[in-house]
């Protein structure tokens, strides 16, 4: 009885000890990090919290992943005041949740919030970051961080001019998206019986970024798009990000299938036939995965050009989007193939930054 009574007792001293490793994801991507990122955390010995905010795509996702975010907070839309107005109101949250919390490790992807706390409370912050053009989140989070992941593609100085401190950055060989392409995946989504071959698949842009400027409800993409699906005759599957996007595509693309609920990206990507991805994430995730895929994200980015130098992306604007997509449309087998090969090769000689996330978590 008074062993049983003293194990009681060390058992509940030690939970009431146990440091929590806490994870804010803001993106679908991210929460795509943290499913992994418990499972260092398990191991490690921390309990794990994991946070997010009221955003379009954000609930959706969780439940494919299996995840149980606790929603704090939300996203101020394109508007800058709006975008500060619930910074500070998501700060003030966090901070009533965190009350009780031992931290040992914050972990995040150029989360404002979670740095700027993790700062304040001395806590180890850990910046996974491959986003350099992100201007305004890379000056709110980068200079209060304690360590950055960051690729080697991205050069040092891109970080350094925000303020990073000298010691700070830990670069591995690879990009974000080899965590989860080298890991279990699902490929399986519905689409209608009525799209036909070829189906290009098309992520558009963020236009509620900070660091974008389009002027547009839908995508600067959308007229080209249009226009190239009526003298090329494919089939068009659209996955937006926002409740007010799906309504402006579904008007500016009233021949594509614009998809009315979160699906596993993923998926689209292995069961389309060319991906046009205005964004990042996807465009990645399509280029390695060996699909025809045509980048007309905005902006010039660092791992866009890298995968663009070994041939897995095709970089294109609007003005080009006809002509370079009938190109990949009409791309014989045997270059298809060899495209694949290239793609599975260089995933296979990448680095996984989780491994390198594990290594530095104390």
């Amino acid at each position: 009885m008074g062993f049983s009574f003293l194990t009681l007792i060390g058992l509940t001293y030690s939970m009431y000890l146990m440091r929590t490793l806490w994870f804010d994801a803001l993106t679908p991507k991210q929460l795509r990090i943290a499913k992994y990122v418990r499972e260092l955390a398990t191991k490690r010995g921390y309990s794990f919290l994991l946070t997010s905010r009221k955003y379009d795509e954000l609930s959706g996702m969780a439940e494919l992943l299996g995840l149980k975010p606790e929603f704090i907070g939300e996203h101020g839309g394109s508007d800058s005041a709006a975008k500060l107005k619930a910074s500070v109101n998501r700060l003030s949250s966090l901070l009533r949740r965190l009350a009780d919390e031992e931290l040992g490790c914050i972990v995040c992807h150029g989360s404002p919030e979670a740095t700027r706390i993790g700062f304040g409370k001395g806590a180890f912050t850990i910046n996974i970051n491959d986003s350099p053009h992100a201007e305004a989140v890379a000056r709110l989070t980068i200079p209060l961080t304690t360590k950055l992941i960051s690729s080697s593609y991205i050069p040092a100085r891109a970080w350094k001019a925000y303020g990073l401190r000298t010691d700070g950055l830990i670069q591995y060989r690879g990009f974000e998206v080899v965590s989860w392409l080298k890991r279990e995946r699902e490929s399986q989504v519905s689409l209608p019986e009525k799209l036909r071959r070829p189906i290009v698949a098309f992520r558009p842009e963020e236009i509620k970024a900070a660091y974008l400027h389009v002027g547009t409800k839908d995508s600067y993409l959308s007229s080209a798009l249009r226009e190239a699906q009526e003298e090329l005759g494919f089939s068009l599957v659209v996955l937006p990000r926002y409740k007010s996007q799906r309504r402006a595509l579904r008007e500016s693309l009233p021949d594509s299938y614009v998809l009315d609920r979160q699906i596993d990206g993923l998926a689209l990507i292995d069961n389309c036939d060319v991906f046009i991805g205005a964004g990042g994430t996807m465009t990645w995730e399509a280029a390695l995965s060996g699909k025809p895929t045509l980048s007309a994200f905005p902006m010039r980015t660092y791992v866009g050009a890298a995968l663009g130098k070994v041939g897995l992306i095709t970089h294109t604007t609007s003005k080009e989007l006809k002509r370079r997509l009938k190109h990949v449309l009409t791309e014989s087998t045997p270059s298809k193939n060899k495209r694949q090969q290239r793609a599975a090769s260089f995933l296979g000689s990448l680095e996984d930054p989780l491994e390198v996330l594990g290594r530095t978590i104390p």
